[in-house]
């Protein structure tokens, strides 16, 4: 008898760890509960703001019953707000073509071959979307964007802010405080690769401090040029110089 009870908990236990692994690969956002989003839809509303709804399902355990609820958020979590035709690389060198989407918030890519189709989460070694290419590096995903006696590393990042008023009623007014029920930001660092270190690179004039013996030259080339170092093509002139001295 005891051996069939140890065999029945090995088998639930098998089904459960199943199960959970097949609700994490539908868990496309990090929502405020527990509960998975089961369907998502990006679109442009009439203010012209890209907003993410995102359909829920849960069960009151309580009343056993099921509750469908919806969230909607300013912004998205994808590169792009969207889904795009897209390349996967492996660490092998083979590449494939995808309709692709890149969960910034989560470091995940979702591929599927054809539109409508349920997404597969994947975190290749590096893939290309719009024209930009990420590598991954320490389980993070990278985009180069300079690449000569220096390197330059841009990191996309994506944070949710839940509005703090909680749930909506629905009667808020448009363009008020409660109209979303959070907001995607994005942001980016930026890195100079020192061997096996990624180094934040400071903004502005403080930039200058990483070129040592050389920043009077790299200042003067950023004042004659007139280089705005706010923008990442300035930052980039910056470090393309340097690399000539």
């Amino acid at each position: 008898m005891e051996r069939i009870r140890c065999f029945t908990l090995l088998i639930f236990s098998c089904f459960w760890a199943k199960a959970q692994e097949r609700q994490q690969q539908i868990n496309y956002i990090v929502p405020e509960s527990k509960i998975a989003d089961s369907d998502h839809k990006i679109e442009v509303n009439k203010k012209g703001d890209t907003v993410f709804i995102a359909y829920y399902k849960g069960q009151d355990l309580i009343n056993r019953s099921n509750q469908d609820f919806v969230r909607t958020y300013k912004g998205t979590p994808f590169f792009g707000n969207g889904w795009y035709r897209g390349k996967v690389q492996t660490g092998s060198g083979m590449e494939w073509e995808f309709l692709m989407a890149y969960n910034v918030q989560k470091e995940e890519v979702y591929l599927a071959s054809i539109p409508g189709q349920e997404a597969t989460v994947m975190r290749p070694a590096s893939f290309t979307l719009l024209g930009h290419t990420f590598r991954q590096y320490k389980n993070q995903y990278y985009e180069v964007i300079y690449e000569g006696g220096s390197q330059v590393w841009k990191e996309y990042q994506c944070t949710l802010y839940f509005s703090k008023s909680g749930q909506r009623t629905g009667y808020e007014a448009e363009g008020g405080v409660n109209e979303y029920d959070g907001e995607f930001v994005k942001s980016v660092k930026y890195y100079l690769k020192e061997g096996d270190r990624l180094k934040e690179i400071p903004s502005k004039n403080r930039v200058f401090k990483l070129f040592g013996k050389k920043s009077t030259d790299v200042k003067n080339y950023a004042k004659n040029e007139k280089l705005n170092l706010s923008a990442e093509h300035s930052l980039v002139s910056l470090f393309r110089f340097y690399d000539s001295l």
